[in-house]
């Protein structure tokens, strides 16, 4: 149980076993959306995520936005990692390894877009507000608050083509990307043709963090 902003308490199911997972499953549970950090430490996120919203804009535009930020992020020798979103966007995570919490956290995403939008002020935006962003790629980074979450990698979105938020690699940006290709029916012979989850270091880097404050 976790007390809301308005100090009330919430109680949220924690998922930590197969069995709680099938369980949940069983009951219709479709597209689980996780925090951003663990039971352990809640205050602190374990990743960032930039969410790049296309909108309106061009797919195209969603894949230079994440490639200048993948550029950024290297300059400043980050570690980051791309998924489709499930729908139309793309995802950047990146291991958050700075002092403080989830508003530090947020802070030095939102200074990272602001580079972004100057690189690509005709295609990017940090601009909320729907109708002012005509059609330019949403660079989102408000979603790193305590008590928010966000869709996690092979989740399926509740939508007709039961599309899946795929890992890629940094070299999967290209012309031939459709994250609609990315559903229950492929998602499987994708994955066998794999020969590392592109998502495996981050999650090895959780896990190593894990092991040390147990």
């Amino acid at each position: 149980m976790i007390e809301s902003e308005d100090d009330e308490p919430v109680e949220y199911a924690l998922v930590n076993d197969v069995k709680t997972l099938l369980y949940l499953v069983n009951q219709g549970a479709l597209t689980f959306h996780p925090w951003f950090s663990r039971v352990g430490s809640l205050d602190r996120p374990d990743f960032v995520l930039f969410d790049l919203d296309p909108g309106k804009a061009p797919f195209e535009n969603v894949m230079r936005a994440a490639k200048a930020l993948h550029q950024e992020l290297n300059r400043e020798s980050v570690d980051s990692f791309v998924k489709t979103s499930g729908k139309s966007g793309l995802h950047v995570l990146v291991p958050w390894q700075g002092d403080g919490g989830y508003d530090e956290a947020r802070d030095w995403a939102y200074r990272i877009g602001e580079r972004i939008v100057e690189l690509l002020p005709d295609s990017t935006t940090l601009e909320r507000s729907k109708t002012k962003r005509r059609r330019r790629v949403y660079v989102d980074v408000m979603q790193n608050v305590r008590g928010h979450h966000a869709v996690p990698a092979y989740v399926v979105r509740a939508v007709p083509e039961a599309t899946v938020s795929t890992p890629l690699k940094w070299s999967g940006l290209s012309s031939r990307l459709d994250p609609q290709n990315y559903n229950v029916k492929t998602i499987f012979q994708r994955l066998s043709r794999l020969r590392l989850d592109p998502l495996a270091p981050l999650v090895r880097r959780y896990k190593l963090k894990q092991d040390k404050q147990t």
